[in-house]
């Protein structure tokens, strides 16, 4: 059984919904079988997200497992709208390839076309990776100096309206 994650942090209109990425990666199930893992509200600075954690749990249960061969057709994939939708730490991704790898599970970003059974495949993936989390390092600066400004111009921070 194949594996469709989708993460969406914050529902904004100018990002992709969490029913729009499953839509793009059914595509890549062919038609098989395949389970749906949703993150709504969890950002991807972590892996501590109940349905990535379910999807690893089912993984090492057996329930998304591919057999140790050179075929595509006896691989089950982990599929994902765009790579940053998983993960957006260096480390955490490399982690869970290797975990993938363990488990004879092919990673598909469905935005982003890599064959990850090859060397530079892999390596443009970890490429892709390390641009994610400067992307998430990047919202995060913003946001803090965003928050700093408005504070020292006695803008309101949010918090309970001060009586009186």
């Amino acid at each position: 059984m194949d594996a469709i994650y989708a993460r969406q942090s914050v529902d904004r209109a100018d990002s992709i919904s969490i029913e729009s990425q499953i839509e793009f990666c059914r595509y890549e199930t062919r038609g098989g079988d395949y389970r749906t893992y949703i993150d709504r509200g969890y950002s991807g600075k972590n892996t501590q997200r109940p349905a990535f954690q379910e999807l690893m749990a089912d993984m090492e249960a057996g329930l998304i497992r591919g057999a140790p061969s050179l075929s595509r057709s006896l691989a089950n994939f982990a599929i994902v709208y765009k790579l940053d939708r998983i993960s957006r730490s260096i480390l955490d991704f490399s982690s869970m390839m290797e975990t993938f790898g363990r488990y004879h599970v092919e990673f598909v970003a469905t935005t982003e076309k890599f064959d990850t059974s090859s060397p530079m495949g892999r390596a443009m993936l970890n490429i892709c990776a390390v641009f994610a989390q400067l992307e998430r390092e990047t919202i995060q600066k913003r946001v803090t100096d965003a928050y700093l400004s408005r504070s020292r111009k006695s803008f309101y921070m949010g918090g309970r309206v001060p009586y009186g």
